[in-house]
Parts: C-alpha cells; sequence; structure tokens
C-alpha cells in the first residue's frame, strides 16, 4: 500500500533557464541531471522529498499537474528576505494565527507555485 511522498515532479517549459533558477534563486541542489531527457532531481539541504523538474515538451497547457510543493522554513521573515533579495517573486503571505501557520505563496518564472511555510509557536 502507499508508504510516503518521495518526489514532487514540476514540468517546465524553458528547462535549462528554470534548473538554473531552482538552484541560484532557491538553493536547490542538482542531485542527478539528464541534460539530453531535461530530467533533473533536486533536493534541499534538510532532506526529505525531492524535487524532479521535467522539461515539458509540448503538453496542452490545461493538462498541467496542479500540485504545489509546500517547503518548511525555520526562520520565515529572513526566508523571505533572502528570496527578495535573490529576485524572487513572492505573490501573498498569509499569517494565520488561528491555525497556527504562516505561508508565502511564491512563483518560479513560468508562474509554477510554490509555498513557503512555518508552523507559529
Amino acid at each position: 500500500m502507499l508508504q510516503r511522498i518521495d518526489m514532487v515532479a514540476i514540468y517546465v517549459r524553458d528547462w535549462e533557464g528554470q534548473l538554473a533558477w531552482y538552484q541560484e534563486r532557491l538553493g536547490f541542489a542538482a542531485v542527478h541531471v539528464e541534460h539530453h531527457h531535461r530530467f533533473a532531481v533536486l533536493a534541499l539541504p534538510g532532506g526529505g522529498p525531492t524535487l524532479h523538474l521535467v522539461g515539458d515538451d509540448g503538453r496542452p497547457e490545461g493538462t498541467r499537474n496542479r500540485c504545489v510543493p509546500n517547503v518548511a522554513a525555520a526562520d520565515f521573515d529572513a526566508t523571505l528576505d533572502e528570496l527578495r533579495a535573490r529576485g524572487v517573486r513572492i505573490l501573498e503571505v498569509e499569517d494565520d494565527s488561528d491555525d497556527g501557520y504562516r505561508l508565502a505563496r511564491l512563483a518560479d518564472p513560468e508562474g509554477n507555485e510554490l509555498n513557503v511555510y512555518t508552523v507559529s509557536t
């Protein structure tokens, strides 16, 4: 039966540009890269599931997944400051004290969304 989530795939049109963006702007490390297949496995220093960056070879616009990866941040404000300094587009910041979390929605250059969050203490 199902055990755990090991990876999340994001399909992109500009594979080379997006690969550089995820590494330079978000700090993902390339664990495995296949340039000829336009495929990369990216990981964060804290471990957890990997992000698979896959070249989108002409799939129709409506067939893309709407999966949004959520990435934990220990120091939420410092992380957002660093992301902004790196030119990352922050779409929205949500402080939900009732539910005990803070969340920032951000987007890569192609509009794929990711969330950065922290649990309030």
